[in-house]
């Protein structure tokens, strides 16, 4: 799309600015306003390295630059600084309505990232506790991210390092011991896991005897206890597959399970690899790095009882993501408040001297906050779980639809659809840094800033070429109004918002993208007849819809989101 036109007219301009064609291409602005042109460059840069006004030699330039014959450049023009550049409207649309055909599936993707793999960590839950909807972000920011990353030529391993290890593994086989014929493990085997959970730290409250017979029974099942073992691989077998089950209506999917336990025999090394380095020492019977010098904590890599800590087995599932599986890069999308825990581990990673520590990166993200739930805790049972949610938003969506269009075949499949996309999209419209609270009106609203907007247009779009009917055209002409105008120039950014999207980690560049090309979208077909209108336009107001269409689609789908074919 518009890189590949930015390719072009970079090496066309080059000898005219007097900057290699390379350089060129990213000076490359895109003004707000149309009528400043599709595309500018700013010349303030070269202005104080010739000694001249910005002014005189933007305008120097673009006189130069009007003696040449560039197909896709209807005009150049100079205002103030820039360099203003208008593209030939039928040469662009030509141009765009060819690439969007030919690309299908894989529109707007490139090969920036070809060659090399990238290692994501997302989701990540923890056995025994239901995925709830802190889970959700963790969930559909990873996914989003996975997705976007795809779209640039990364090879992807979306991992999940499942919270399959630790001091309550100990005392959940200590409740199971205690309390498991209790409950109906048979026929409900994760909601009994988890309300043994929950009943633990009940009665801990009260007999601390418990939290010692939970650290001791940790004690013997890290020493191999056949018994605890065979109980711990239950629990996990259980939870898997409750998680594969949400995570499946969720559309996400994983390359690896690497949970906790996975780096156990791995420990001692990694531990004996910092003792090396000279950067462990005793504080407080624990074993420790010492960060005083930046300022913060100290990282804990053994307690006192000798029992490992995540901090040990995030080092050591970083040198196994960089060392084994050759990551070029190792992503962590979980939530912002554990930013200190990772900065004291890519701390100690750079301390061990591996080049390459500061290709880990945290991609942190804000709570997730009903109005009348505070701060979740699965210890306690307050939680909103993910589940819950999903159905309540499918019954709500179900609702809406029978009084809308109650005849609407498979209303179940869509509805689900609906339902889920609503609640991915409301999640990932909002910038990943800040907290979200949640909103039942706004998330399944077919009118405002939702999913369910956005799939409404894909389906209106639907509806206008199957009642076309005679296929896309072969050939277009250049649509000269002001809103279709508008619509391509934002359609031609596509492929640069996939970019910037996955550049900053930030799935809502492009969620606000597509609600940008919808709103485009809706001006458009309210001020222009599509079908039976100006008969020298029709075709390629048709293909218009099918350009628009393509993209909120192939947006949709890099979100994770479905495109109903009907609403």
């Amino acid at each position: 799309m518009l890189t590949t036109i930015i390719e072009d007219l970079a090496h066309e301009m080059a000898a005219e600015i007097g900057v290699p064609a390379e350089k060129v291409k990213n000076l490359f602005e895109i003004p707000k306003e149309l009528s400043h042109g599709h595309l500018s460059i700013p010349v303030f840069f070269l202005a104080k390295e010739r000694k001249k006004a910005p002014q005189i030699l933007a305008k120097e330039i673009s006189e130069k630059l009007l003696t040449r014959k560039i197909p896709s450049v209807e005009r150049f023009e100079s205002v103030g600084g820039y360099i203003n550049i208008h593209l030939n409207d039928e040469h662009l649309f030509k141009a765009l309505f060819n690439e969007v055909q030919a690309a299908g599936e894989h529109l707007g993707h490139n090969k920036r990232g070809a060659g090399k793999t990238v290692i994501i960590d997302y989701s990540s839950p923890n056995v025994a506790k239901p995925m709830h909807v802190g889970h959700l972000r963790a969930t559909v920011i990873g996914q989003a991210i996975r997705n976007l990353a795809e779209t640039q030529g990364y090879k992807v391993i979306g991992l999940n390092h499942l919270g399959d290890w630790g001091v309550q593994f100990g005392k959940l086989a200590y409740a199971y011991k205690l309390w498991s014929s209790e409950y109906p493990f048979a026929a409900e085997p994760f909601e009994s896991l988890f309300k043994l959970y929950v009943r633990f730290h009940e009665e801990a409250a009260k007999d601390l005897e418990l939290e010692k017979q939970g650290s001791l029974t940790f004690k013997e099942l890290e020493n191999g206890d056949k018994e605890l073992l065979k109980l711990w691989k239950m629990f996990v077998e259980i939870s898997l597959k409750d998680f594969s089950r949400l995570w499946a209506r969720l559309g996400v999917k994983h390359d690896l399970v690497r949970g906790e336990s996975f780096y156990n025999d791995r420990l001692n090394a990694t531990e004996e690899l910092i003792e090396k380095k000279g950067l462990l020492v005793e504080s407080e019977g624990a074993m420790v790095v010492d960060l005083q010098d930046e300022k913060i904590p100290p990282c804990l890599i053994r307690k006192s009882d000798g029992a490992s800590l995540y901090a040990t087995r995030d080092l050591a599932s970083a040198i196994y993501r960089m060392e084994e599986l050759k990551a070029d890069l190792n992503l962590y999308v979980v939530g912002a408040d554990q930013a200190l825990h990772f900065k004291q581990v890519f701390s100690v990673l750079r301390r061990l001297g591996y080049s390459w520590w500061d290709k880990c990166q945290h991609i942190g993200f804000g709570m997730y906050r009903f109005k009348d739930v505070g701060k979740m805790s699965s210890r306690k049972g307050q939680i909103v779980r993910l589940e819950d949610l999903l159905q309540r938003a499918v019954e709500i969506v179900q609702e809406i639809m029978h009084q809308k269009n109650p005849n609407l075949p498979n209303r179940e499949k869509i509805a689900e659809q609906v339902a889920v996309g609503a609640i991915i999209f409301n999640d990932l419209v909002n910038d990943r840094v800040r907290d979200v609270e949640f909103d039942w009106d706004k998330a399944l609203s077919f009118e405002g800033d939702s999913g369910p907007y956005l799939q409404y247009v894909h389906v209106r779009c639907q509806s206008i070429l199957q009642k076309y009917g005679k296929g896309l055209p072969e050939n277009v002409v250049a649509l000269k109004s002001n809103e279709e105008r508008e619509l391509i120039k934002i359609i031609m950014r596509y492929e640069m918002v996939l970019i910037e999207s996955f550049k900053n980690y930030k799935p809502s560049v492009l969620a606000i993208y597509l609600l940008d090309v919808c709103a485009a979208f809706n001006k458009f077909y309210h001020e222009h007849k599509i079908i039976g209108g100006e008969a020298e336009f029709e075709s390629s107001r048709i293909a218009l819809v099918y350009i628009a269409q393509q993209v909120i689609k192939g947006g949709l789908r890099v979100l994770n989101i479905q495109a109903p074919q009907a609403m």
